[in-house]
């Protein structure tokens, strides 16, 4: 088969990068390790909704809490939830939410004068595996449930800004002269990428059918660029004759700070920090309905939850 589906979409194999097909190598292990599990009970199937928030942490990024609070923005999404045993359970997960920063909200002076900003809607499609250590049962009536999750996801972005008014989409100003004869190594990037994901969780169950969870996860994505920002400043000049002087312009932004006509940045100013990939982060309430529950149909159940 000379191509793979991917989230209902037909891809070469030839066209995937060495990450893409990392991706897609843990989450073919995590369904086949999840079938392979050995079933001490019936299987259920959870359908639920995912509502939360997210943050994103790269380049624009800071660690005062004041300034992620503003980067946070609202997540909302959906989830099947296959559960092979008491123990093991296999989730695929669709969200959508938008990351932001902007480096007017930093007290640090050096990152307010480099005064870039972005924002990007995320859609992210995750595979994990979930883990819980205690089990549910009709004897001891648990019924909060806590669990680990390891996975990995899909995604799109495209990360945007506000210059004077306007918005513009970022990637096709090459603002660090991605594809530039000066700058062999730095080629366009795409809009969508993967990553690895760990989370945590805690399940608590309301009855035989329903159960509300809370759900946070961190992905680490094979990009540096879900801000824009990676590496060094390119040549202002040679950045407007290649591209437009908008683009140089929303590349270089010091002399806006300033208020100062329009300067160019010296040789390897850097702009970011590309030795560090970006991250993203998920956390939510979930509620999921059980769609197949044997122990419904057998008359049997957890009964009415004890704490």
């Amino acid at each position: 088969m000379d191509k793979l589906p991917i989230m209902g979409l037909f891809l070469s194999k030839n066209s995937l990068p060495a990450f893409h097909k990392s991706v897609l190598r843990l989450l073919y292990i995590s369904f086949f390790l999840g079938t392979l599990l050995p079933c001490s009970f019936a299987q259920t199937l959870e359908l639920g909704l995912l509502v939360g928030g997210s943050n994103y942490q790269g380049d624009l990024a800071s660690s005062e809490f004041s300034v992620i609070a503003k980067q946070t923005d609202i997540t909302f999404g959906g989830f099947l939830r296959y559960s092979f045993n008491e123990s093991f359970a296999i989730k695929l997960q669709a969200v959508k939410t938008e990351l932001k920063a902007d480096d007017a909200n930093s007290s640090l002076d050096f990152l307010k004068q480099r005064n870039l900003r972005f924002f990007s809607p995320l859609v992210d499609i995750s595979l994990r595996t979930e883990w819980y250590p205690f089990t549910a049962n009709a004897d001891y009536q648990q019924v909060i449930l806590p669990y680990v999750s390891l996975g990995a996801s899909f995604f799109s972005f495209n990360p945007q800004a506000v210059y004077r008014g306007t918005t513009y989409e970022l990637q096709p100003l090459t603002t660090e002269g991605q594809g530039l004869a000066s700058f062999p190594d730095r080629k366009p990037y795409q809009l969508y990428n993967g990553s690895l994901l760990a989370g945590l969780g805690v399940k608590f169950l309301i009855n035989e059918d329903i159960t509300l969870g809370i759900d946070v996860s961190a992905n680490y994505t094979f990009t540096d660029y879900l801000d824009d920002v990676s590496t060094t400043y390119a040549n202002y000049e040679e950045l407007a004759f290649a591209n437009s002087t908008l683009a140089a312009d929303i590349s270089y932004q010091v002399d806006d700070f300033f208020d100062i006509n329009q300067t160019t940045p010296l040789p390897d100013t850097r702009r970011g920090n590309p030795n560090v990939n970006d991250w993203f982060f998920i956390a939510g309430i979930t509620l999921s309905y059980n769609l197949v529950n044997p122990d419904r149909a057998n008359g049997k159940g957890i009964g009415c939850p004890t704490f």
